[in-house]
């Protein structure tokens, strides 16, 4: 199983290019206050990214975004 933290995950509108390998396509189901940040939910994932940032992307539930995460991030654990 991978895990990684919502504060590790960024969100673009589009597949990301450079460095980072672990892109999803995935739906917004909710977004909600989360201390200073905001929780971006979809599904069983979640990040947490700022207010401008949620403002400046337009994002609103049912919309398709991109998370990204850096490998480094990710953690492995056996079954």
């Amino acid at each position: 199983m991978a895990v990684f933290p919502p504060s590790a995950v960024s969100v673009f509108l589009d597949d990301a290019h450079g460095s980072p390998r672990n892109s999803f396509a995935v739906t917004i189901t909710d977004l909600e206050p989360h201390g200073d940040q905001i929780r971006v939910r979809a599904g069983g994932l979640a990040a947490d990214i700022t207010p401008a940032a949620s403002a400046d992307l337009g994002l609103v539930p049912g919309m398709t975004v991109h998370f990204v995460v850096k490998a480094a991030a990710v953690s492995v654990y056996g079954t």
